[in-house]
Order: structure tokens, then C-alpha cells, then sequence
């Protein structure tokens, strides 16, 4: 097969770095424990009402005259959605969001949040789940997630 018949994608995966398939190798782990965890978990049993700082916001916004922005957190988002679109199953947006919160944990990227939204498209209930750190979007579109009237900030509990 030669490089132009092999489908796009592939030739993007071919491309790839050591460093992004040991993320996406990652991701795909999480992507396995977070559909775990999702399922297992009793109705409640997930997520809890995220603390508030005294000040009102749970995030910190940058700015100005923050440091840089560290660009590793969306590199993790970008292994965690690569896994789901090309990985052993399509994770829903809840499994999705589970994942890129532990690894961002896990990665020392603390203050991430999982946020959940819903709206009514043409009669129909629709929820999805997210992740923002820093009051940035990660792993999703920010149009999209603000087509979604947010829910108060929810927290992934560690334990049932």
C-alpha cells in the first residue's frame, strides 16, 4: 500500500512523536478506568458539589502578567480525545472528561474541573460533560460547551 492510498488518518498517526503515542497509551488506559469507574459507580456516587474558594471561583483566571501557559495540559487532552476516537471503544463525553481530570491530576495539573451542562434542543433533554482548567476548555470546543446551560461545579469523588 503506498503512503497515498493509506487513509489520512493513519498517515497522521505515522506522524506522531515517541512522546504523544506514550500519551495516547496513557490516555487509554484512563479511558479503560474512567469507563470503569463510571459504570460502577451508584447514582450519587460520582461527583460531589466542588468546594468554592472564599473568593467565589474555584478557578484562578491568568493574567496578563501570568508565567507562559503550560501547553502539557492540552497536550493531555489532545491523547485523551486521539484515544477515544481511534482506541478500543468510543467513550460517551462523561468517560471522556473522567479520564482527562485524573490524568491532568496525575500529570500535577491540580484545579481541573469536570463540568456538566444541559439544554433542550427541540424537546429533547440533552446533557455533556467537560473538563476546564483555568478557566480554559479542554478536550472540547468552547462553542460547543456553551450551547449547554452549566450545572453548579461538580467534583470526581476518589472513592465510593
Amino acid at each position: 500500500m503506498t503512503s497515498r492510498a493509506r487513509p489520512a488518518f493513519l498517515q497522521r498517526l505515522a506522524r506522531l512523536s515517541a512522546r504523544e503515542w506514550l500519551d495516547i497509551a496513557e490516555a487509554q488506559f484512563e479511558l479503560l478506568v474512567s469507563q470503569t469507574i463510571v459504570a460502577t459507580r451508584r447514582t450519587g456516587q460520582l461527583v460531589s458539589r466542588a468546594a468554592l474558594d472564599p473568593f467565589g471561583d474555584s478557578l484562578t483566571p491568568l493574567s496578563a502578567n501570568s508565567a507562559p501557559v503550560n501547553p502539557r495540559p492540552e497536550q493531555l487532552a489532545l491523547a485523551v480525545m486521539r484515544a477515544a476516537e481511534n482506541g478500543v471503544f468510543r467513550p460517551l463525553c462523561l468517560v471522556r472528561s473522567v479520564a482527562l481530570k485524573r490524568l491532568l491530576d496525575r500529570h500535577g495539573f491540580s484545579g481541573s474541573l469536570v463540568k456538566i451542562g444541559v439544554r433542550m434542543t427541540r424537546g429533547r433533554f440533552a446533557a455533556h460533560a467537560w473538563v476546564a482548567y483555568n478557566e480554559q476548555v479542554l478536550g472540547d470546543q468552547e462553542w460547543h460547551v456553551k450551547s449547554f446551560a452549566e450545572l453548579d461545579e461538580v467534583n470526581v469523588m476518589d472513592h465510593a
